[in-house]
């Protein structure tokens, strides 16, 4: 507690000498004058984050071609301290040592191809900062974002710099919010509209043609989960790049499907995408030579992924975390971006105060578990911008997190931000201090305004609405908002 000295002088008189008392007392700073003291603090750890980031010359890390690499991650076996620097692999800077040629050889044999730079980092860092209102860390996104904008086949982007490992729909709806945010793509102008279609329309080609039990969701051996008809899938073209022996499995995740809704859902509001176009729908199964296909209407396809994600909150599931992302505040983190965003769909669902309660039993997680992964810096920064972006006083995460901070500026925390492959096969956490920084500096910052777009919610939200109503999953709470169900549905039908 800062605490301030106060001097009570009593004079006491008498006839015979004068007795001077000095009484030091301990008061409490009034709570505006606290809430400074915080606010100042919290302004000079990032203040110290961000030079940090500035002094890492992200721009000027580069492989032997010349290629710009930016942000690259550390690759390290699942409770492992020490891993592999893809600066060191990639011949950025650094050495490789004996756990890291352990943990190389073991992913290479896996992969099929020589490790190479990844652009997943960098992804991230622009999706989150892009927007940011300082102007050095909008510098710092530049040459990220150099590094991934125009690397995507046919508007889906890919993990590694080339095309060796299949493009997934993470990086394609990250590296979209990305270019989004940063205003690489302006959804304002004809162009904007233009660069954004074939990434949205490769995410809507991912959805998933039929319902597939999890028993029955299985290649090379991998369990994959149960398919959810018209959920967006993580690999849409992995059988055709890598063939079918290096399928990757067809597989839905809800970190992702929200990473992929946020430039469709702005697509939509911006009046971009029509809900009644048809999308034709294509997926191979191990062992089957013809693709099974479907198609559906972009109506189908967005009201699906919507219930998705809102299932998996109401549900509790979120508590477990998931396949690519151990911890359950990155799902918060993902989530609550799109709900900031787009109130016309998610505050009519009841997803805001949902939300809020999720966070409030992850502080109590992290409260009773002070050394556990809900208290580890890279969660508790997630659960900061959850909170933020949805109306929630943040403080309890920030103090948590200029305590964490280190000497250099940076956070480091050996925090797992998402892992590739199953714990049976392949249990290896991807892990950047420099992305764990980032998200640190999204949290003590300022959320970027978010951008009005004069569009009547019942143009676009309401049949999606409509839709997640028919489901029976969820209550529509706003339906004073909305146009007569009945109506809605004649219109959609």
């Amino acid at each position: 507690m800062r605490v301030s000295v106060c001097f009570t002088v009593a004079i006491q008189c008498c006839t015979q000498s004068l007795h001077l008392a000095a009484t030091l007392q301990l008061v409490e700073l009034p709570a505006m004058a606290s809430q400074s003291w915080s606010e100042a603090s919290r302004g000079r750890a990032r203040a110290r984050a961000v030079a940090f980031l500035s002094a890492q010359n992200l721009e000027a890390r580069r492989i032997a071609s010349g290629d710009a690499v930016g942000i690259q991650a550390t690759l390290a076996m699942e409770g492992a301290a020490e891993g592999l620097d893809l600066y060191a692999v990639t011949g950025v800077s650094g050495v490789i040592d004996d756990s890291g040629r352990e943990v190389l050889a073991k992913l290479e044999r896996k992969l099929g191809f020589p490790l190479e730079p990844e652009l997943f980092s960098n992804m991230l860092f622009v999706a989150y900062l892009g927007a940011d209102a300082e102007p050095a860390v909008r510098a710092l996104c530049r040459p990220l974002l150099a590094t991934f904008r125009d690397r995507h086949e046919a508007g889906l982007y890919h993990f590694f710099l080339s095309l060796c490992f299949a493009c997934d729909i993470d990086c394609t709806g990250v590296a979209a919010r990305a270019r989004l945010v940063s205003g690489d793509i302006d959804l304002t102008t004809r162009e904007g509209a233009a660069s954004l279609r074939p990434i949205t329309d490769s995410i809507l080609r991912s959805a998933a043609v039929c319902d597939v039990p999890a028993k029955a969701n299985v290649s090379h051996g991998k369990a994959n989960g149960a398919l959810q008809r018209h959920v967006f899938k993580v690999y849409l073209d992995d059988h055709r790049v890598q063939g079918p022996e290096c399928d990757r499995g067809l597989k839905v995740n809800p970190v992702v499907v929200s990473n992929a809704l946020y430039p469709l859902l702005l697509e939509l509001k911006h009046g971009h995408r029509a809900l009644d176009e048809r999308v034709q729908l294509e997926e191979y199964v191990q062992g089957v030579e013809a693709p099974r296909r479907g198609e559906a209407r972009v109506l189908e396809l967005i009201t699906a992924n919507v219930r998705y994600v809102t299932d998996h909150l109401d549900s509790g599931r979120w508590r477990d975390g998931c396949r690519y992302y151990p911890s359950p505040d990155a799902f918060l983190c993902s989530h609550s971006e799109n709900v900031r965003a787009l109130p016309e769909v998610f505050d009519a669902l009841g997803s805001p105060a949902r939300m809020r309660a999720a966070i409030h039993e992850r502080r109590a997680v992290a409260a009773r578990e002070p050394t556990g992964e809900a208290a580890t810096s890279l969660s508790t920064a997630f659960r900061a911008i959850a909170a933020m972006n949805l109306g929630l006083d943040p403080a309890d995460e920030l103090d948590r997190l200029v305590a964490r901070q280190g000497p250099t500026g940076a956070w480091t925390d050996a925090d797992g931000l998402y892992s590739f492959g199953s714990s049976g096969s392949l249990p290896l956490v991807f892990r950047s201090n420099l992305l764990t920084t980032a998200f640190a500096v999204r949290a003590l910052g300022e959320p970027a305004a978010v951008p009005h777009v004069a569009a009547p919610a019942r143009a676009w939200a309401e049949p999606l609405l409509v839709g997640a109503r028919r489901s029976g999953s969820h209550r529509v709470e706003s339906l004073d908002d909305v146009v007569d169900v009945a109506v809605a549905e004649g219109e959609s039908a």
